[in-house]
């Protein structure tokens, strides 16, 4: 304490009732703090929306300029922090996050969160095609991308976003009853339900294996099925029907091509055509190609 007063760094004031304060240089603060008042033109995040979208789809939008100075002030640009909103409007603050990286040159990502809130028929926004505020905001984002693109051209950017919807699972809940045996064995003989896609599969897998849902996504066509690859062949997808042995076979070599660390393959419950092709598949894989972590879904 003598040490610092010594120095000069305690400033007692005229007298006895003024607090003592320690005086700190700015070279010694790390950051700034940031400012209690953002001040921003009037309706000027409006008027750049309408301009985005070409229609005024859009009222009392969040302003992305603030929004930066925000994301700038309350994460770090080397951890490639995650930026979370539940109630994402329009897409300002994933459009903000773009602009952030684009001005930075950091990997920030985002999350938005927006119930599929239905536009009044009478609005412009009804009029234009949007009919839910979620799609608002997907279009807003697909703009935006495109424009920090073009404003950008010599930057690596990732403008890029997927849209998940929250729905029950894919695969057939199993609740049998003595009364209703035999049909529900019947029903499950495909225990996948009939309106889901591939895609649908894919990533609820990627959730029950708590994978990141933005991983990079590679599709190969091998023998005329549709094979997902992820993290460079740590994780390989095959979700199609009668899988056949040329199929299997692409499976090995692209393995052996990709060299990946460990290796875990993941077929569809009931995709070969009968018992025999089956057991020929694994055999191959785990023979020839030294592939032991099989799972089916």
């Amino acid at each position: 304490m003598q040490e610092i007063i010594d120095d000069k760094r305690i400033i007692f004031g005229k007298d006895e009732t003024t607090t003592p304060s320690l005086k700190l240089y700015l070279h010694e603060n790390e950051k700034e703090p940031p400012y209690t008042v953002f001040y921003q033109p009037i309706k000027s995040a409006t008027q750049r929306l309408d301009k985005l979208l070409s229609s005024k789809v859009f009222q009392h939008p969040k302003d992305e300029n603030v929004l930066i100075r925000l994301i700038e002030a309350c994460t770090d640009p080397n951890n490639n922090d995650m930026i979370l909103d539940f109630f994402a409007g329009s897409g300002t603050t994933a459009h903000a996050v773009m602009l952030a990286n684009a001005k930075q040159q950091t990997q920030r990502r985002f999350i938005l969160v927006q119930l599929p809130e239905p536009c009044a028929e009478k609005s412009e926004a009804y009029q234009a095609g949007y009919k839910t505020i979620a799609e608002i905001c997907k279009e807003r984002l697909r703009r935006a991308g495109r424009k920090i693109q073009e404003e950008n051209p010599h930057q690596s950017l990732d403008v890029g976003f997927r849209v998940f919807k929250l729905d029950s699972s894919n695969i057939k809940p199993w609740d049998p009853t003595f009364e209703t045996l035999e049909e529900d064995l019947i029903a499950h003989v495909d225990n996948i339900k009939h309106d889901r896609s591939s895609d649908d599969l894919l990533f609820e897998l990627l959730l029950k294996y708590g994978l990141d849902l933005s991983l990079p996504i590679e599709t190969h066509v091998l023998a005329g099925k549709k094979v997902y690859v992820l993290g460079g062949g740590a994780l390989m997808v095959c979700l199609d029907k009668d899988v056949s042995m040329q199929t299997i076979e692409g499976i090995g070599q692209l393995k052996e091509t990709l060299s990946p660390d460990i290796i875990r393959v993941v077929f569809r419950d009931h995709c070969f055509e009968n018992d025999v092709i089956k057991t020929n598949a694994l055999l191959t894989l785990k023979q020839r190609y030294a592939i032991t972590d099989i799972k089916s879904l």
